[in-house]
């Protein structure tokens, strides 16, 4: 699978010299980040590397100690929550599940934005996100009646519901099966708008980022596309794992493996 390169050099959200503190404790120092209109960008860290607090920074939801991020070349905390939302839309890691809520009556709150369109303008962007994130089957039964997968379908459908220019996502495969998770990862790659994503799963970043960004010690340690972030050294020193390349008959580019290095001396007596 090739995921499709849609970016432009417009940047839909720039983050200038930011700096998060939690209690006293600096979490995020002198962050800069420069993320293009259509660019899917995988954050990634090892727990604690401020991952989350990066994206909630991003979302307006936290306000930076200092520097700043710019939405569209405004100032985040000086765009009202309204505006905010009619260009971006959050995905997080523990949604709320209205559990008795019809699916497509909880992917029309997405609409919530758009209060000044009609009904037809509404019910066409509620059809296209159940039918882009295949729900459309599911739309009349309840909430809490769905797997985990479906759910985090639904979470994402609403998201696409408020047809957001940015899409950030904190953690999305997370407690999900593995083809759950691959099939979650290809929605997210064939969308054609900004897609931000924390993710721990190392092994899925290719198949929906065009570029990664790995943290550690409060900062960003590396920025390019995934092939050169997650290479040997970065992997060893950041996570604690090895990584391998394998070709794959079907793939255009090799599959990323990851093992303890612990596995190292059976590894190589089975290389020779």
């Amino acid at each position: 699978m090739t995921v499709p390169r849609v970016t432009s050099a417009e940047p839909a959200l720039s983050l200038a010299a930011v700096s998060y503190q939690r209690q006293g404790r600096a979490v995020l120092a002198q962050v800069s980040l420069d993320i293009p209109f259509g660019q899917h960008i995988a954050l990634l860290g090892p727990n604690g590397a401020g991952k989350s607090s990066l994206l909630h920074l991003m979302a307006g939801r936290l306000r930076p100690e200092s520097g700043q991020v710019l939405l569209g070349g405004t100032d985040l905390q000086q765009m009202p929550g309204p505006e905010r939302a009619l260009q971006m839309a959050v995905v997080h890691q523990h949604e709320f599940i209205h559990a008795q809520l019809r699916v497509r009556d909880y992917v029309a709150l997405g609409r919530t934005p758009h209060s000044g369109a009609g009904r037809a303008e509404h019910a066409h962007a509620i059809d296209t996100a159940l039918s882009r994130c295949r729900l459309q089957d599911l739309q009349d039964r309840a909430m809490g009646t769905l797997s985990g997968g479906e759910q985090q379908r639904s979470a994402i459908a609403r998201a696409l519901a408020q047809e957001p220019r940015i899409l950030l996502l904190d953690e999305p495969t997370n407690h999900l099966d593995l083809r759950t998770r691959s099939d979650v990862l290809d929605l997210l790659a064939s969308l054609e708008i900004t897609v931000v994503a924390a993710l721990h799963e190392l092994s899925l970043v290719q198949r929906f980022a065009h570029r990664a960004v790995l943290l550690g010690e409060r900062r960003v340690v590396a920025d390019d596309v995934p092939a050169q972030v997650l290479t040997p050294e970065l992997v060893l020193g950041n996570f604690g794992m090895d990584v391998f390349y394998l070709p794959l008959p079907h793939r255009d580019q090799p599959v990323a493996v990851f093992e303890s290095p612990g596995l190292r001396p059976a590894i190589q007596e089975y290389e020779n």
